[in-house]
């Protein structure tokens, strides 16, 4: 369960456009998250959306901690996730919770006789719409011009140096895998454990002007 990448630019369709322009792969596999989800108690509804959110800023689903939660197997948690992730997307945009639940019958994504049970979901999310619209185009931003990063794995490695039948040195090597959002544009690197401290030390310096980045753009306007 690794990077995700979701997104669904609506633009000027209205919702029925937009889901009558899914993949049928998708749409099946957002329609079996339906099911689901309609069987999940509003009490949970929180943690789903807290999930979603962290999804569109991070790239990476916490699908496992979310299926822990929801006590939900492991190969169903990303059909639920889909029909999530689908529904805050398409809200997140603009609509109500009727057109969107109309538009969901009519393309056989929702089934009639579940539609009583996922209402309170899809009203949840759009009595929400102004803060979930938002978070969805401050995740967009940084994904604009340049490739952006998806998923990142480090793994370990002993390199050994032999004198003739012995192990004479070694050394941990970091070997480094990063993907990215665009086909073919991915990283493989190694470093030694002084390169990664310094790529550390980078990326919190990084992170730190980041931060002030953030705190300088909430700033009160002067009078």
């Amino acid at each position: 369960m690794g990077a995700f990448n979701f997104t669904i630019p609506r633009g000027d369709r209205s919702i029925s456009d937009v889901l009558a322009r899914i993949p049928k792969t998708f749409k099946e596999e957002a329609g079996r998250g339906f099911v689901l989800l309609s069987d999940i108690a509003p009490s949970q509804y929180a943690e789903i959306l807290q999930a979603v959110i962290l999804t569109l800023e991070s790239r990476r689903p916490p699908l496992e901690k979310l299926s822990e939660y929801l006590k939900i197997q492991a190969n169903q948690i990303s059909s639920l996730f889909a029909a999530s992730m689908f529904t805050v997307s398409v809200l997140g945009e603009g609509g109500s919770a009727e057109e969107f639940i109309n538009a969901a019958l009519a393309s056989g994504l929702i089934r009639e006789d579940r539609v009583a049970k996922i209402r309170p979901f899809v009203e949840t999310i759009a009595t929400q719409q102004p803060q979930v619209g938002r978070i969805i185009r401050r995740a967009a931003m940084p994904a604009q011009v340049l490739p952006s990063i998806s998923n990142a794995e480090v793994v370990v490695d002993l390199r050994l140096a032999f004198d003739e039948e012995s192990v004479s040195e070694f050394v941990p090597v970091a070997v480094v895998h990063i993907d990215t959002d665009i086909d073919k544009a991915e990283i493989w690197f190694q470093a030694s454990k002084y390169q990664m401290l310094q790529l550390k030390s980078d990326v919190d310096e990084a992170i730190r002007r980041m931060e002030i980045a953030e705190a300088w753009g909430k700033r009160e306007p002067k009078a």
